[in-house]
């Protein structure tokens, strides 16, 4: 068997790729890094830090456990968006937007959407960048709502 199927894009695992969402035709999607990049992995730590003793413990509360894990999400995994609308209103990206919605327990589903995503290790594997890329429309010359003059 040959292991370079296995070959992961670091780049991409940790800047994030672009993926739209299932099922939805108005072209919106998400850019997002995998779970447990090294940015998660270190804003986990940090996060989690206060509440060692009671993880050890098993009794962290969930709710304690969901909020962190919904911040670090925002913090190193949904990095932008674009067409995203909430009762219809645009969403424009903004990591505190991110956070919101990933906190928001009527948004429950989105926030497993993103997590499932985020951990399909299939589109972070080298060869299936370097094929998405040769697939990509050209790029348009005005900005979408979720971009906010970053670069990242």
């Amino acid at each position: 068997m040959d292991l370079s199927k296995f070959k992961a894009d670091r780049t991409a695992e940790d800047e994030g790729v672009w993926v739209a969402l299932d099922g939805d035709d108005t072209g919106a999607r998400v850019k997002l890094a995998r779970i447990g990049n090294r940015r998660y992995r270190e804003a986990m730590q940090r996060r989690m830090k206060p509440f060692r003793r009671a993880l050890r413990a098993g009794t962290l509360e969930e709710a304690t456990a969901e909020r962190v894990t919904a911040e670090v999400l925002a913090e190193t995994v949904l990095l932008d968006w674009q067409d995203l609308a909430l009762d219809g209103a645009a969403l424009a990206y903004s990591p505190d937007r991110a956070r919101e919605l990933l906190l928001d327990p009527a948004l429950r589903d989105f926030r497993d959407l993103i997590v499932e995503m985020a951990t399909d290790i299939e589109l972070y594997r080298q060869q299936d960048q370097e094929e998405a890329e040769k697939n990509l429309p050209p790029s348009s010359a005005g900005r979408s709502p979720g971009e906010d003059g970053r670069t990242s």
